[in-house]
């Protein structure tokens, strides 16, 4: 588009009315706004790989369920994970009417880390069962105090409650499964037109492992998570829409070896695919991602020192047009929302704007953490910080709205061994 489209106040809230579902800071990038065990008490030390050999019981539980075989007898986690987003928009006032600056007023989100796990081999089968509570994605932006704004803000959370068994089918394949009963709760911020509502869902994760003397990988598959979110929004004096959310398909591969240093030094890799574009609502607004990691662990006595690095494609749709096509499928007995390019480009840089490329993790872990069978697992993550123009505009990137972001969090946990 040559011009900037200008669209009236009305327009515009119309529009921010039925899209504000997109979401705001992307709660744990760089796998968008989902979390994949970035937040977890160990793996969160080793930039959350933990596909092959997770190092802690949030991450069997919630990532490759075949992995729980690795782990025997009773084990009970407890922790919190802190995560802080940061997020300066500056944009022209060619959509909203009013140029403005303003940092995003979040707070800092706390991620609870619960799981317990149950060896099976007393009962006589090579199998453990695992359960676990955290949140697995989530979102949340503040720019509402900005008059120039138009009122830009959301939350969106989804805790998981999880459960699994993962087999041992011979010495080297383990086979997993996994049930997740989501808890999602939405909150438009748009308190004449619309109501913080929650939903339950439900989503399965299959998985492998296959042992190689010093070397183990993994593979898993996990369906997308629907959330429908009924009356959320009204439309007019009679009229109430249900906008369907839809959490994407993903698969990953992990890799993992400890034949360094005398078994001590653990390398893991992690390669993970996010179908966003099939995901309703969100194709419009991001693209298929892809995210690779990297995670070391040196065992030294009762010590354990971590490190990581990862690596995100930003998902963001650039080709994105409007109307969006999510949308009118929600809406079709209303009427159309008068969306256009421009404004679709300005929700994804208030509330979708998830541009995280890379992640530097630090950790360490200690056993016998004030008794013999507790051990401490702690983590510090970094996200560098990343900018990006979004449509048409004045600024001097060529863009009408820029979003400047980084994030960092921190967390622990202790395990008992019984």
């Amino acid at each position: 588009m040559k011009n900037i489209i200008h669209v009236t106040r009305t327009t515009y809230m119309a529009a921010l009315i039925v899209t504000s579902i997109y979401s705001a800071t992307g709660f744990a990038g760089p796998y968008g706004y989902d979390l994949h065990n970035t937040l977890a008490p160990a793996s969160g030390g080793m930039a959350g790989t933990s596909l092959a050999r997770p190092q802690d019981l949030t991450s069997t539980v919630f990532g490759n369920p075949a992995t729980l075989s690795q782990f025997k007898g009773t084990k009970f986690s407890f922790g919190a994970t802190f995560y802080m987003p940061e997020v300066d928009l500056t944009h022209d006032g060619s959509i909203t009417g009013t140029a403005f600056n303003d940092n995003s007023g979040t707070d800092i989100f706390a991620v609870p880390n619960v799981a317990v796990t149950q060896d099976l081999r007393g009962l006589g089968l090579p199998a453990t069962i695992g359960l676990g509570l955290t949140a697995v994605s989530g979102i949340g932006a503040e720019f509402r105090g900005n008059p120039g704004s138009l009122g830009a803000g959301a939350d969106f959370i989804i805790l998981g409650v999880n459960a699994g068994l993962g087999y041992e089918v011979t010495n080297n394949l383990s086979l997993g499964f996994a049930a997740t009963i989501s808890f999602a709760e939405l909150d438009l911020g748009l308190s004449s037109t619309s109501a913080a509502t929650h939903d339950i869902g439900l989503r399965g994760t299959f998985g492998a492992t296959y042992d190689i003397g010093a070397t183990t990988v993994g593979a898993y598959y996990q369906t997308e998570l629907k959330h429908t979110f009924d009356n959320q929004v009204q439309i007019s004096a009679t009229s109430y829409a249900s906008p369907e959310i839809e959490q994407p398909a993903n698969i990953g591969f992990g890799i993992a070896n400890n034949s360094l240093m005398n078994g001590n030094l653990l390398l893991a890799l992690d390669i993970t695919h996010k179908f966003w574009d099939d995901s309703k609502f969100w194709q419009d607004v991001y693209d298929d991602q892809t995210v690779i990691a990297l995670g070391a662990q040196l065992t030294q006595g009762s010590w354990k020192y971590r490190i990581g690095y990862g690596y995100g494609d930003d998902p963001t749709d650039t080709g994105t047009t409007g109307p969006i096509g999510g949308i009118s499928q929600v809406f079709s007995n209303i009427g159309p929302i008068p969306l256009n390019q421009q404004v679709t480009q300005y929700i994804q840089a208030t509330q979708a704007e998830v541009i995280y490329k890379h992640r530097l993790t630090l950790g360490f872990g200690y056993q016998g953490f004030l008794a013999p069978p507790i051990d401490l697992d702690a983590h510090f993550g970094w996200q560098f910080k990343e900018d990006r123009d979004y449509g048409t505009g004045s600024l001097s990137g060529g863009g009408h709205t820029n979003a400047e972001t980084y994030s960092w969090h921190t967390g622990f946990a202790l395990t008992w061994n019984f």
